[in-house]
């Protein structure tokens, strides 16, 4: 995979789940079709959005050969569009993180979202050299996974042409609040012509595209894939009014889900599960599935 393929809307998916606690695979097929029918150009699956750090390894795996099913059928049916599968792998050392890495890219995805352990915050130096180490040890292409606000450890734009050095870190998902910092990402990667810079934060969508990134992996696309692909358009022609609208839109959205008093995967699951898509809406623990009982919250969040 190389950075042809980072571009536009792809979607953080969250994980279906059943009572057991097993991946429902069923589910898992039906969200990938259904963000891809809706325009998505690939699909991230164990991201945060989809409680990563709180799936079985085999459970990653299982997600991702469900996803590569999916996304070679479409392909074999219409040869013109290859959707990404990018599978994220964790783990609570180097070791497990490189076992993690390639247990995904054997399940058929095609590129690897790399978090960091993160029991320790880093210095930027040593997150650049845990992302290098894990790229040399694979053959898969990888992604930084720089989410700040959860792991306590921060890149700089002046880390990544060291880390685009490598010809397998293709990229990186910025998943943080700061918008400042990453436009200044966007403006060190649009001089480094095999490295996309990818938003992860949906209320700030509008602001990244404007300053450069390639595309955005959001969990809003849950739910409102059509318009983050909308809001790509609108910045891609110029409509500044339309793009506008349609980021007041989805940071409404965004801000009333936060406000349903449940983790965001239990939220766009039970979501999910009212709109009809899903078909249980359960988390792994500790995270809590939202109770019968506040429903009707998440029912307003949708109509607000």
């Amino acid at each position: 995979m190389t950075t042809s393929g980072l571009h536009g809307s792809l979607v953080a998916l969250v994980t279906p789940i059943d009572e057991r606690g097993d991946i429902h695979t069923g589910d898992v097929e039906v969200l990938v079709r259904r963000a891809i029918d809706d325009g998505a150009t690939g699909v991230v699956l164990a991201g945060t959005t989809g409680e990563g750090t709180l799936l079985e390894p085999f459970q990653r795996e299982t997600l991702t050969r469900a996803a590569r099913g999916v996304v070679d059928a479409l392909v074999a049916a219409d040869g013109e569009r290859r959707p990404a599968v990018i599978a994220g792998a964790s783990g609570p050392t180097v070791t497990d993180l490189d076992a993690d890495v390639e247990r995904l890219a054997g399940a058929g995805a095609d590129a690897v979202l790399v978090l960091a352990p993160h029991t320790y915050p880093l210095r930027p130096s040593e997150l650049v050299d845990l992302h290098l180490g894990v790229a040399e040890r694979t053959s898969v292409p990888t992604l930084v996974y720089h989410i700040p606000q959860l792991t306590g450890s921060s890149l700089t734009p002046e880390s990544l042409p060291d880390l685009a050095a490598h010809p397998r870190v293709v990229g990186m998902k910025d998943s943080s609040p700061d918008a400042d910092r990453r436009a200044r990402f966007a403006a060190v990667a649009a001089d480094l012509p095999d490295f996309a810079v990818l938003t992860g934060h949906g209320p700030t969508l509008r602001a990244a595209l404007l300053a450069g990134v390639d595309g955005s992996i959001t969990a809003v696309a849950n739910l409102r894939q059509r318009q983050v692909v909308a809001l790509h358009a609108a910045v891609a022609a110029g409509d500044d009014a339309t793009a506008e609208r349609l980021q007041a839109n989805l940071t409404r959205t965004v801000e009333s889900l936060a406000a349903v008093d449940a983790a965001l995967p239990a939220v766009l699951k039970a979501a999910l599960q009212l709109d009809g898509v899903l078909t249980e809406r359960w988390c792994r623990p500790p995270l809590q599935s939202v109770p019968p009982a506040r429903l009707d919250h998440v029912r307003s969040a949708l109509l607000r």
